[in-house]
């Protein structure tokens, strides 16, 4: 299971914190930030961008499909609804001698793996308050 644990540092910065990995989040310049980092919402859309690289990348060497170049281009845009939140647009480039089978299969898998498969399904969210050094506190 994984568990991650963001800090506040200076000004708007943050820094989280996942196994021994550390990174540093802030918001752009205009929006009263230093720009140290990425802000929360790019840092997602990396998240999303990795894990359905990656599952392709398996997918696609695993049916001996060529899977290089590869990339995959994660943005936040307009809702087709109408919704006030974006929507998530996931854009996928897939190698130009990849047939209608191998675009097929990168089609159905894309958003299969687990950060995809989890956002996709809107995954259940708890949030849990807890008083620094309190019963239950989870050290860093």
């Amino acid at each position: 299971m994984a568990h991650v644990r963001v800090e506040r540092q200076e000004g708007r910065r943050l820094q989280g914190t996942a196994r021994q990995h550390r990174v540093v989040m802030d918001r752009t310049r205009e929006d009263g930030g230093t720009d140290a980092g990425c802000t929360s919402g790019e840092l997602l859309l990396l998240a999303i961008g990795s894990c359905v690289t990656g599952r392709l990348r398996n997918t696609l060497e695993g049916a001996s499909l060529p899977a290089m170049p590869l990339a995959v281009e994660v943005s936040f845009e307009p809702s087709a609804r109408g919704e006030k939140r974006e929507r998530i647009a996931v854009d996928v480039i897939v190698p130009a001698g990849l047939d209608a089978a191998g675009v097929a299969l990168a089609e159905r898998e894309a958003l299969s793996g687990g950060v995809g498969s989890r956002m996709a399904a809107g995954s259940e969210m708890v949030v849990r308050v807890r008083r620094e050094g309190g019963e239950g506190a989870r050290a860093a």
